[in-house]
């Protein structure tokens, strides 16, 4: 089996801004500089659209999608952490995704990765290829989750005889920290670094990113204390650490995918670990 990196990328509305802008397509600069960074290395970029955002950054999106080599798939409709997968709402992503495209989607990422059992049933049922939900680590607040005992390698969720492909998040192996732009600002490239080279990935990977964390320190104004040290963290240098994720991941002998690809590869594979819908906990 080949080492495989899928460079995901949940394209969302900045975070905390009212007028919901994405400067990452707004300002000129950020759009080139990641544009360039994805062809200098041959990436791939498999791109989780809130498909709300088509109404607005339609024409943005599809320039983006002819400048690098793009695949869509779907982040819900509003976003809404609430209301992150439920029927109506992966129902009324998947008209406008397929209204936008021509061509339903495959994939699903739940926000803030609070996939449910009822959610993962609805993909099923509508034919979904994969989702992309489950954080196998551990993240405090309303939010939160513990998922320490999750698997971090792709495994298959089976449903009434049908089935999809569950894509972790990719976390550095045995500390699971998540593989993902805003963890290695966070920790800082040196500590980062000597993580992954001590503990190393598994031979699938879903590199991490959001727009926002490109320009943090331009979000986080109505932010305080840990919070927002937290988020601002090595802002300025979001580009060269992005860069260097990919490197490592050149370096250490990946080859870039779309999760399509990904996904097609492991279904020519030795089977996968199953769990049964009945199985996932909330």
């Amino acid at each position: 089996m080949s080492k495989l990196a899928c460079i995901t990328l949940d394209m969302e509305p900045d975070h905390g801004d009212p007028g919901k802008r994405i400067r990452l397509l707004d300002n000129p600069e950020f759009f080139e500089q990641y544009i360039s960074i994805i062809n200098r290395h041959g990436a791939k970029v498999t791109m989780f659209t809130v498909t709300s955002l088509f109404v607005e950054y339609g024409d943005q999106l599809r320039v983006l999608g002819k400048r690098i080599p793009l695949e869509w798939a779907s982040h819900s409709h509003h976003h809404d952490p609430y209301d992150a997968c439920s029927p109506a709402e992966i129902d009324a992503a998947h008209r406008a995704f397929e209204e936008f495209t021509g061509s339903p989607p495959r994939g699903y990422r739940a926000p803030i990765g609070r996939i449910t059992a009822r959610g993962l049933e609805h993909l099923i049922k509508r034919g979904y290829q994969f989702d992309a939900s489950l954080y196998p680590s551990v993240r405090p607040g309303e939010f939160g989750y513990f998922n320490l005992r999750r698997p971090n390698v792709p495994f298959r969720v089976r449903h009434d005889g049908d089935s999809l492909i569950e894509l972790p998040f990719t976390a550095i192996s045995t500390v699971r920290v998540i593989f993902g732009l805003s963890y290695a600002k966070l920790f800082g490239w040196s500590i980062y670094s000597t993580l992954l080279k001590v503990f190393g990935l598994p031979d699938a990977v879903l590199a991490l990113s959001h727009p926002y964390d490109f320009y943090t320190d331009l979000v986080a104004g109505g932010l305080a204390g840990m919070e927002k040290l937290a988020l601002t963290r090595n802002a300025r240098s979001a580009f060269d650490y992005f860069e260097k994720m990919i490197i490592a991941l050149k370096e250490r002998g990946y080859q870039f995918a779309f999760i399509s690809e990904l996904c097609a590869q492991l279904d020519a594979g030795p089977p996968l670990p199953e769990l049964a819908l009945e199985a996932w906990n909330p």
